[in-house]
């Protein structure tokens, strides 16, 4: 009879294999839905614009100036004229910036796109004589730009507007600087002088993206405001907000940061020459995600989803041996097959309905059919009516395992712990060498 037994087992053995191999197609299955909904993302971003960082703004002055080379062999050398430019830093930055956050749909799939009203306003001091030495000798320097550079400019649906000084400035596209590919920059006018000046700015601008809006804080002192009705925030960047408040109306932030803490100096001058581009670690700003990203939370449902198949293999296996019943092989498999199912139900309703009443239709209906279904293998409709509703409980534990994400480990470690508690207490009395014997008559 032990033979029996151990064939019973390895049968078993191959049906969870068999499965787990199901479970990882449904995850596949799972891990296309999503690729499908960046598709649709990438699309959307394709036709308006994409995730925005703005840098900026900063003035740049070319400049010339004359150069004597070193005599050679008692003979003086022409002088030259070399081409040069400078490129300053605002001593202070404001940056209040409103969001309203758009959903857009490619198919079944929404796209979250902002709509970002900005203002910049600061103060830039340029140095006298720019703040060449005086040993150099500058022949002429050619009027200043105020520039700011976007990551798509194809978010700037409207012209901006930039006051130097309270004056309206001329604004054109294109940065002209090799470093700041894509933006817009405004004539600032002469700028070289014998002493310091400084040169107030304000800048309006509406940008339209996805996904993200990020900020360089390139001011010596940078202060940040933002804004949105959008009620699922994730900061982002190198700098997180110094406050923050996150209602059911939305959510406000502020960050205040200083030239010292960024080192913003040395990360604009390797980029302008040629180095690698600011790294997004010394950015900050705002991810308009997903509330509830459904592929991500039925993709950890999947995780879970061999614990209850081998739960569920357990239950039979328990009452085959506690009530001397027998359960074919082949009704293993239909009750393993509805668990598997549940999965997929789950992420084909959660596309088009909120993922908590897909749960609990998917899981509804697995747990009615099972209930159906044990009831009649065991011969019992409050057995199956039992089986269902531990399966429920098992449902309504895993839901709370999604939502708690960061004690997830923990609940999941609690709840096996006691489920083999339970198995261990209600099999104590078994006698595994007699297992498969007829009873006595």
């Amino acid at each position: 009879m032990r033979q029996n037994l151990i064939l019973k087992v390895m049968i078993l053995g191959g049906l969870a294999v068999a499965f787990a191999i199901a479970l990882l197609t449904i995850e596949g299955v799972m891990t296309g839905r999503q690729r499908y909904r960046d598709q649709a993302t990438a699309e959307v971003a394709r036709s308006t614009a994409g995730s925005q960082a703005l840098t900026g703004p900063v003035l740049v002055v070319p400049f010339r100036e004359r150069l004597t080379p070193p005599a050679t062999g008692g003979v003086t050398a022409p002088p030259q004229i070399a081409n040069g430019e400078v490129v300053l830093l605002p001593d202070s930055l404001h940056i209040r910036s409103s969001v309203k956050v758009e959903e857009r749909y490619r198919g079944i799939y929404r796209v979250q796109v902002y709509r970002a009203t900005q203002r910049l306003a600061g103060v830039f001091r340029v140095p006298a004589r720019l703040g060449l030495a005086a040993t150099r000798d500058v022949i002429q320097a050619e009027s200043g730009s105020l520039v700011l550079g976007v990551s798509d400019s194809r978010g700037l649906r409207r012209p901006p507007e930039v006051r130097l000084g309270g004056v309206p400035a001329a604004v054109e596209p294109g940065t002209g600087q090799g470093w700041l590919l894509q933006g817009f920059s405004a004539d600032a006018g002469p700028l070289l002088a014998d002493q310091a000046i400084r040169v107030p700015f304000e800048i309006d601008l509406e940008l339209i993206g996805t996904d993200r809006l990020t900020f360089v804080p390139v001011g010596a002192s940078t202060h940040a405001e933002m804004a949105s009705e959008w009620r699922h925030p994730s900061f982002t960047g190198g700098f997180l907000p110094d406050e923050r408040s996150v209602t059911d109306q939305g959510f406000k932030a502020t960050w205040q940061l200083s030239r010292y803490a960024t080192g913003v100096d040395a990360l604009v001058q390797n980029r302008r020459g040629g180095a690698e581009p600011i790294p997004e670690a010394c950015d900050f700003g705002v991810r308009f995600v997903t509330p509830v990203d459904v592929y991500q939370q039925s993709t950890r449902a999947v995780k879970y989803g061999m614990l209850f198949v081998v739960l569920t293999f357990t239950g039979f296996f328990l009452f085959e041996v506690l009530k001397r019943m027998a359960v074919h092989p082949i009704q293993y498999g239909m009750a393993g097959a509805a668990i598997a199912m549940f999965f997929l139900l789950l992420i084909s309703l959660s596309e088009h309905i909120p993922f908590a009443l897909a749960y609990v239709v998917a899981s509804a209906g697995c747990v009615g059919l099972l209930a159906f279904y044990v009831g009649h293998v065991l011969h019992s409709g409050t057995r199956g009516l039992g089986f269902g509703g531990l399966l429920a409980s098992l449902y309504a534990v895993l839901y709370v395992l999604l939502l708690s994400e960061d004690y997830a480990l923990l609940l999941g470690s609690l709840l096996l712990f006691v489920l083999l508690g339970a198995v261990m207490i209600m099999t104590r009395r078994v006698d595994w060498y007699r297992v498969g014997e007829p009873t006595a008559s």
